[in-house]
């Protein structure tokens, strides 16, 4: 799973329950010079990504990852409205979450790769 998130903290949450999946994590990615690299050149099933990062909004990273066919989570303190049209009605988690919102999309997300294989 590739993982964008620029709060150290965060992205160590994200790990555990990535890893608490039986997943690995590929990342995590704080920018979005870093992220585009990783979403390009590394191998993975989906993504989450935080929507606000260093370098700006990682709209460009989802839509890439979205056009690639990859299931993405936005995790966002942004409301659905305020996304452009192909980013909103896709899976969000509203932040702050807590770690069973997080585990709950997380599973979400693995049963949406689970149905395209």
């Amino acid at each position: 799973m590739l993982v964008v998130e620029d709060e150290p903290l965060i992205a160590m949450i994200i790990e555990d329950a990535v890893e608490a999946l039986g997943c690995e994590m590929v990342g995590p990615f704080a920018d979005l010079g870093s992220a585009f690299e990783g979403a390009t050149s590394q191998v993975f099933d989906c993504a989450i990504l935080d929507v606000n990062i260093r370098g700006g909004l990682s709209y460009p990273v989802a839509t890439y990852l979205i056009d690639h066919g990859y299931p993405i989570l936005l995790a966002t303190g942004y409301q659905g409205s305020s996304l452009p049209e192909l980013l909103a009605v896709q899976q969000c988690l509203a932040k702050p979450y807590s770690s069973a919102q997080l585990e709950h999309a997380l599973r979400r997300l693995c049963d949406r790769v689970s149905r395209r294989h």
